[in-house]
C-alpha cells in the first residue's frame, strides 16, 4: 500500500506560500513513517514540492509504533 498525499491535510508551509524560498513540512498521518530513520519519524521538512513528492514515492512505509497505534485506535473510537 502506498501513502496517499493530501496536501491540505499533510503539508504545512515553512514560510509564506508566495515566497520563492518557502519550504514545506510533511506531517504523515498515523500509520506511516519515513523509512530511512532508525527511530520512527513522522515529520520532515523539504525545500521543494518535488523533493517532498519524491520522498513519499521512495521513502515512506507503514508504521506500527506506539504513537501510531494509539492514534489509529483513537481515530477509530471517535467514528
Amino acid at each position: 500500500m502506498k501513502y496517499k498525499l493530501d496536501i491540505k491535510r499533510d503539508v504545512d508551509y515553512d514560510g509564506h506560500p508566495d515566497d520563492e524560498d518557502c519550504g514545506y513540512i510533511l506531517n504523515l498521518v498515523y500509520g506511516w513513517r519515513f523509512s530511512d530513520d532508525s527511530i520512527p519519524s513522522h515529520v520532515k521538512g523539504f525545500d521543494s514540492m518535488k523533493e517532498l513528492r519524491d520522498e513519499i514515492k521512495n521513502n515512506v512505509s507503514k508504521c506500527n509504533c506506539k504513537e501510531c497505534s494509539e492514534g489509529i485506535a483513537k481515530d477509530l473510537a471517535s467514528k
